[in-house]
């Protein structure tokens, strides 16, 4: 059953953050003799099979880890590799059934509890184990919990959420776990980026849901809660055949306006994190300020035939790059 708008751009988005942020780092702090290029993440038989994943879908990733010091990539590359998997499983465009996915899902699960207590089933699972067993606790075993609860929570024919609590729980599972897993690895204070990390993954989900509403409609997927949308006398029907209305306009701006403020939340708590990385994410809440920007020069309309989904054009993806970068300049 596909799964239009589930968060792996989100987590592309942000291992190519931890890996840009760890090779400035490295770049700023190690000799260049721990700089050297490296062909490959190892020679183990784990990293070359996370390898081969890595060149198949993101090969941008592969060839920025090589900057990387040898276990920073390794432990990155883990974490991408087993989110990666958990994706395809339910973003898999021949697996369409649901009694088969959730069989695919309860799989993973015995997968990831053998590999937590030390017995991993293949070579990707053995990097994991190694990753967990190098942070010291600071990976914690509920933060895959939840991220699979949120993929289980999607894995229904007609997806419907019943208000806003349980959409920012959704979104945290699906992507708030995404930017937890990778705070040990940026070196940030984890008490302090904690809450940030959060309300930046909640925000880009939900950002993602609103500007994905049109694909999700003709998949008979509903993420706009429904006590929002009966407030203001907007039916499933309407959605579904992509009709519009006032009341639907105030629905989408009321998730809106609650993503930029988590937006907000996370441009406050930026300075938890080391080096370069207040930069990228400012990065990226500006370019989701962008697809806000968008909808609401659409009047909070995200339900238009004919097209796929709200999109920023790359000229305004420039204009918010360039922005993030004066105002981290601008406090200097």
């Amino acid at each position: 059953m596909k799964q239009p708008h589930i968060t792996f751009k989100w987590c592309e988005f942000i291992m190519i953050l931890i890996l840009c942020q760890c090779a400035c780092s490295t770049a700023f702090y190690h000799s260049s003799s721990q700089l050297l290029w490296r062909t490959s993440l190892g020679s183990s038989k784990n990293n070359m099979d996370i390898e081969k994943l890595m060149s198949k879908h993101d090969p941008i990733l592969l060839f920025a880890s090589r900057l990387l010091p040898q276990t920073v990539a390794a432990d990155a590359s883990a974490l991408y590799a087993w989110c990666r998997r958990l994706d395809e499983i339910t973003d898999n465009p021949n697996n369409r059934n649901v009694t088969q996915i959730q069989d695919d899902l309860d799989d993973w699960q015995y997968r990831f509890e053998k590999l937590w207590n030390g017995e991993p089933v293949d070579d990707m699972d053995a990097a994991l184990y190694e990753c967990v067993q190098r942070q010291g606790g600071a990976l914690t075993k509920d933060l895959f919990h939840d991220m699979l609860a949120g993929m289980r929570s999607d894995n229904v024919a007609c997806r419907r959420i019943q208000n806003m609590d349980e959409l920012e729980l959704y979104a945290y599972q699906v992507a708030g776990t995404v930017g937890l897993m990778l705070l040990p690895l940026l070196e940030a204070d984890i008490e302090m980026a904690r809450e940030p990390a959060i309300a930046l993954g909640k925000a880009i989900q939900l950002i993602n849901i609103l500007r994905d509403a049109t694909p999700d409609a003709q998949l008979f997927r509903i993420y706009i809660p429904k006590d929002l949308m009966k407030a203001n006398s907007v039916t499933e029907e309407d959605v579904l055949a992509l009709r519009t209305s006032t009341g639907y306009r105030a629905t989408v701006k009321h998730v809106a306006d609650r993503a930029n403020d988590l937006l907000s939340e996370a441009e406050a708590g930026r300075s938890t994190l080391p080096g370069l990385g207040p930069l990228f994410i400012q990065i990226i809440i500006e370019l989701y300020r962008e697809y806000l920007d968008r909808l609401e020069k659409l009047e909070f309309n995200n339900l238009i035939k004919g097209k796929s989904r709200v999109r920023i054009s790359t000229s305004r993806k420039l204009t918010a790059t360039a922005r993030a970068l004066g105002t981290i300049l601008s406090e200097e």
